[in-house]
């Protein structure tokens, strides 16, 4: 009986421990597996949102600001995506309205520094503010050189530079013309063969004096004046989206009065559509031509339509010609598409004053640079690539 007992002792205790063995064995088994399966949820939970809950509890201190950071690319979108807004604003200036339309963090801030620089841009260039850079130059034309804003020094002379390249057909000195016919005012009209005669003897872009390290232009002959209003538009509207940019956004569209410029895509990743005016539509929705698809281009159109008049069942517009002094009569509008805002801006004036032939082949021998020419039947006359940029 004692033997017997002492052995069941010693089955019964090995039994308990072993069973206390299997026991810890399988609560180790179980916390492992808990902790698997609670790792493996807050990897997928980060992979949905894009560790959107960890940016937005980041202290405010802060700043979020993805753009000059070489990790977390892929995650970058998301949180711009993600807090994104869309805003847009026109205002009067430079003669016409100018609308903005941007998306991003903070498109309102970066609308107002856009127009605050396109305000700024006016206020050195615009022939009709007194104290503006342009104003200076003309009062003192025939005296002393006068020093100006680097920006409106750049301008000019890229304004010179493009009369000798279109030989003369893009001439900034015809504001004497500009003025006999009256286009700066609200009363525009016919002149005389000597008021013409007489304004052209003061029209010509060879004749500035350009001082690059004084930065200095001057006018040799008294009566001599200048108009940035075939180029200004266009270099506000680079200015303008420019600021856009360094505020962030990087999707934007300015309109300036047929200087549009895109900043990347639309939201959606497609490109701007940009319809063309029709010159002789009923309404300004009426588009001639193709739509064109626009991802980082400027378009610029100049037309006949912009400022006219009627005399004796004749349409005069503000487009002339500096070597006749008459307005151009063989061309309705011009739309060019470019990189650059200005030079879109400028060509538009230039290869309308051109006429439909010359203008093409000019087009043809710039690189990066098409165009459509309506002329005065109302036909369509495209350079190669037109809309395929």
């Amino acid at each position: 009986m004692g033997g017997g007992f002492c052995l069941k002792w010693e089955y019964g205790k090995r039994h308990r421990e072993s069973t206390r063995r299997r026991r810890r064995l399988c609560l180790w088994v179980l916390l492992i597996a808990v902790v698997f399966i609670a790792g493996y949820v807050v990897i997928q939970s980060s992979s949905s949102y894009g560790f959107t809950w960890a940016i937005r509890n980041l202290p405010r201190k802060f700043p979020l600001d993805f753009t000059n950071t070489p990790t977390n690319i892929e995650n970058a979108p998301v949180k711009t995506e993600l807090d994104s807004k869309e805003s847009s604003r026109s205002e009067f200036l430079m003669d016409t309205f100018v609308s903005i339309r941007a998306v991003g963090l903070n498109p309102e801030q970066a609308i107002q520094a856009a127009f605050d620089e396109m305000h700024e841009i006016e206020s050195l260039m615009s022939r009709h503010i007194p104290d503006s850079d342009v104003s200076r130059i003309n009062q003192a034309a025939g005296g002393d050189p006068v020093r100006v804003n680097d920006e409106t020094f750049h301008v000019v002379e890229e304004a010179i530079r493009w009369a000798d390249l279109t030989q003369g057909a893009f001439d900034i000195t015809i504001g004497p013309l500009m003025d006999v016919w009256g286009f700066g005012g609200e009363n525009p009209t016919v002149p005389t063969v000597e008021e013409i005669e007489q304004a052209r003897a003061l029209v010509g872009w060879d004749l500035v004096e350009l001082d690059s390290e004084n930065r200095t232009v001057r006018l040799p002959m008294q009566g001599m004046s200048i108009d940035l209003g075939g180029i200004a538009k266009g270099y506000a509207a680079l200015k303008g989206a420019q600021a856009l940019s360094e505020c962030g956004i990087s999707h934007a569209l300015i309109d300036a009065g047929g200087n549009i410029v895109s900043i990347g895509s639309r939201p959606d990743g497609e490109p701007w559509q940009i319809g063309i005016r029709d010159p002789r539509g009923e309404s300004m929705n009426d588009t001639i031509g193709p739509t064109l698809s626009v991802v980082n281009h400027a378009v610029a159109t100049s037309g006949d339509y912009e400022r006219f008049f009627e005399h004796d069942g004749k349409r005069y517009h503000h487009i002339l010609d500096p070597k006749t002094g008459m307005p151009v009569e063989m061309v309705r509008s011009v739309t060019v598409l470019a990189e650059d805002a200005l030079c879109a801006d400028m060509l538009s004036t230039a290869v309308f004053v051109l006429g439909p032939d010359e203008g093409i082949k000019f087009v043809e021998t710039l690189e990066g640079i098409s165009a459509m020419i309506v002329d005065s039947a109302g036909n369509t006359i495209f350079s190669t690539g037109f809309n395929e940029m």
